[in-house]
């Protein structure tokens, strides 16, 4: 007699029939606590990676804010050369200067230390996901062949179980979608970062060599 169990997952609804005159040998057991554990493995991929790329948005606009405050004080400083001496706006002008400066240093302290924090963890992501990869090509989809040669032994039905293995990796190629998007996300991100900061500390020392008065609330 033939019986369909349903067994509901975070991830995904699991379907599988099931012929209850048979008893299942070692290995079909074996596969199915790996089919169950290929959808733990999946879900905690698909919140781990749902979480960062909410981080990313954010981050973005920071430093974008920061980019916006370094093209201010570009002008303010290129202002401030131009002046002569006597001019009655130059106190003014230096004023502004070292505020945006000022401003620069302290939005970055603001969100610097987090997205170093995020950017270790996506660094340390691409052990993980190949750690995943592997366990599943080399451990899970084997036995789950093994299950397809070995039909004839098994409980579980091998329709049944192969359209819905389909259906797994239909949920699995969608979870490397989002992935392949928090990691160009992230490279992006990280790679604005650092040619801004880079640039950050080229300004601050053009400054300093024509005033180093004028850092002295930003970097030395």
């Amino acid at each position: 007699m033939n019986q369909v169990k349903t067994i509901s997952h975070p991830l995904r609804t699991i379907f599988l029939r099931f012929d209850e005159s048979k008893t299942a040998p070692g290995f079909e057991t074996e596969a199915l606590g790996h089919y169950h554990e290929i959808h733990d493995r999946l879900y905690e991929i698909r919140q781990r990676i749902n979480g960062r790329r909410k981080l990313i948005a954010p981050f973005v606009m920071q430093v974008e804010a920061v980019a916006d405050l370094l093209e201010h004080a570009k002008l303010k400083f290129d202002h401030l050369e131009m002046m002569i001496p006597e001019n009655p706006e130059k106190e003014t002008v230096r004023t502004q200067l070292k505020t945006l400066m000022a401003d620069i240093d302290a939005v970055l302290d603001g969100f610097v230390p987090a997205l170093s924090d995020a950017a270790t963890d996506f660094f340390d992501y691409d052990d993980y996901s190949y750690a995943h990869d592997q366990w599943m090509m080399d451990t899970a989809f084997p036995l789950f062949d093994r299950i397809s040669a070995q039909y004839e032994s098994c409980s579980v039905d091998l329709v049944s179980f192969d359209r819905d293995l389909n259906d797994f990796k239909t949920v699995l190629a969608f979870v490397k979608k989002q992935e392949g998007r928090y990691l160009d996300a992230m490279n992006g991100l990280i790679e604005t970062y650092s040619d801004l900061n880079y640039e950050i500390d080229l300004f601050f020392s053009k400054v300093a060599d024509f005033d180093d008065n004028l850092v002295q609330y930003g970097r030395t």
